[in-house]
């Protein structure tokens, strides 16, 4: 898969650290200083949610228009139903491009112009069409993030050493409450995000709490591994359904654009 995704977001969540670093040594002194730099806070966070939701809608229109590329350059490619009903503005398809692959691209950017991905509902609807069985968003892959080095217990509700010792039975229930648990925190960070952009984050009388800086930081560390984790599964998982739709490997190796 092209890697334009990844890399704009990681371009995007620096610029969220450099908030994050920009606001913490900021005077305290009175509450015009305090409110500034609580905003800045606040906008590292926007910016890291922000990186998250551009990421998704990006790999999923480099997915979409790379089975179709594949589809172009070999016709014994059979992609499956649920991709055949994705529906393409007509005025996309009809545009002129410079370059015949920019066409479907453009088509799948249209499709994706309006909608933002902030849930964890749809991404499993974006992606899981193109995951086996057995590799689906999130319970599938859950086991294999508790054990990365980087993985933190607020995101889990568990650690992979804890996790080790159970029984069988007792993981088939952690795995369960790892990923409600992960669907929780990002349920949080979604939330202040949309407070933060709607109301000014401000739900009621006055703008929420947000002076501690290790809280943002943390909201950024979450939604990196989050991101990260999900890149690494989407390239495999896609590489895979190509092969599976009776695509070359030569060819699914080389459907960027």
């Amino acid at each position: 898969m092209p890697a334009t995704a990844l890399q704009h977001f990681n371009e995007d969540i620096t610029r969220a650290k450099a908030l994050l670093a920009h606001a913490e040594p900021l005077p305290v002194a009175t509450p015009e200083q305090q409110l500034l730099r609580s905003d800045i806070l606040r906008s590292a966070w926007m910016f890291s949610i922000g990186a998250l939701d551009a990421y998704f809608c990006d790999a999923y229109t480099d997915a979409v228009a790379a089975a179709i590329i594949a589809k172009s350059r070999l016709a014994a490619v059979e992609l499956p139903e649920s991709f055949l009903n994705i529906k393409f503005p007509i005025r996309a398809i009809l545009e002129e491009y410079d370059y015949a692959n920019w066409r479907w691209r453009m088509a799948a950017r249209d499709l994706m112009e309006r909608e933002n991905v902030l849930s964890f509902e749809t991404i499993q609807k974006l992606f899981n069409k193109f995951c086996r069985k057995g590799h689906k968003f999130f319970h599938d892959l859950i086991e294999k993030w508790l054990g990365h080095a980087d993985a933190r217990q607020r995101l889990f509700g568990t650690t992979k050493a804890k996790y080790d010792k159970l029984t069988d039975k007792d993981k088939d229930q952690a795995r369960k409450y790892a990923v409600s648990q992960l669907g929780d925190r990002f349920e949080e960070l979604f939330q202040r995000r949309h407070d933060c952009i709607h109301n000014c984050d401000r739900p009621r009388r006055k703008p929420q709490e947000l002076s501690a800086s290790g809280t943002v930081l943390k909201a950024i560390q979450d939604v990196e591994f989050f991101v990260c984790r999900c890149d690494e599964h989407i390239t495999t998982e896609f590489r895979e359904f190509l092969l599976g739709c009776k695509c070359t490997a030569a060819i699914a190796n080389g459907v960027g654009y």
